[in-house]
């Protein structure tokens, strides 16, 4: 295996386990917009702090990439937590699994890197197989405003990764990612007029939670782009890093049972999608590992 596949499948797995403890958070009243907002707020100390001392001499005359990387990205997480918020979770997140199947395409229009027919079809598989783990069976709330931000925030992400991919490298990578996560943070302020209440009303119970998603979350991140920029492996590593839905079904079944967290209660419909959810997602990562 080559080093961004192993990280690739590494921050999926942190991915998981910070999404978990970001649920635990929003159950205990910590609101998905304040959770952004901190969330955007570490991911700036953990990059800056990862990456400042190493930071190249930068060509300000392409000043303008990262700073529209670092917008995609915030518009990213955003549309996703205006999906969350506006509609349902249980479509919501399947759909976010698109962002594979919009990377390949992007990476084929732009000419940015060759997808060939077997990463195309691993990337279909493993976005079918993030629907298939992500589906709750619930009756989505507001369906074409949920669909509609979900694929936005797809979109964004997907774009974002693909200048991560090829700027990160000739710009230098360490001052790319810092300049993405500071203009990142900059524009996570827009978001305090809609707090429903001030961070100070966040309850002792659920800053821990909050605290550990986010630092998970950030240290996720700053692999995940770090490895993109420096490999230039979008499509690849974008296909592996969707074991984030497996991953995240099995964690979320064990934390959930160790924590008390409210568990999803499921059908044997639901069970058969989510294993054969669980079985794509392992072929589409087989397929590109071996292209």
């Amino acid at each position: 295996m080559e080093y961004y596949q192993i990280n690739a499948l590494g921050v999926a797995f942190v991915y998981a386990l910070s999404a978990v403890f970001s649920k635990g958070a929003l159950e205990k009243g910590c609101g998905i917009l304040r959770l952004s907002f901190i969330m955007n707020l570490v991911f700036a100390v953990i990059f800056s702090s990862a990456l400042v001392w190493r930071l190249e001499p930068i060509d300000f005359s392409k000043i303008y990439l990262p700073i529209i990387a670092g917008a995609l990205f915030f518009i990213g997480h955003v549309f996703t937590f205006a999906a969350i918020r506006m509609g349902d979770v249980s479509l919501q997140t399947p759909i976010m699994g698109t962002k594979a199947i919009f990377v390949a395409l992007i990476a084929v229009i732009t000419g940015v890197q060759e997808v060939t027919w077997p990463l195309g079809l691993a990337a279909c598989l493993a976005a079918l197989a993030v629907a298939l783990l992500g589906f709750s069976g619930g009756r989505a709330k507001r369906v074409g405003l949920t669909i509609s931000l979900s694929l936005i925030s797809a979109f964004a992400f997907a774009c974002f990764d693909q200048m991560a991919g090829v700027f990160g490298g000739p710009f230098g990578k360490h001052s790319f990612l810092t300049i993405v996560m500071l203009v990142n943070a900059a524009l996570s302020f827009t978001l305090i007029p809609f707090f429903h209440e001030p961070l100070k009303n966040i309850s002792r119970s659920a800053w821990p939670w909050a605290l550990a998603g986010s630092v998970g979350m950030g240290v996720q991140a700053l692999v995940l782009t770090y490895t993109l920029a420096a490999s230039g492996e979008v499509v690849n590593v974008n296909i592996i890093y969707s074991a984030r839905g497996l991953f995240s079904v099995i964690l979320g079944l064990i934390i959930g049972l160790v924590f008390s967290l409210s568990i999803e209660q499921m059908s044997w419909r639901m069970r058969v999608q989510r294993i054969i959810g669980a079985i794509m997602i392992t072929a589409a990562i087989a397929i590109a590992l071996n292209a």
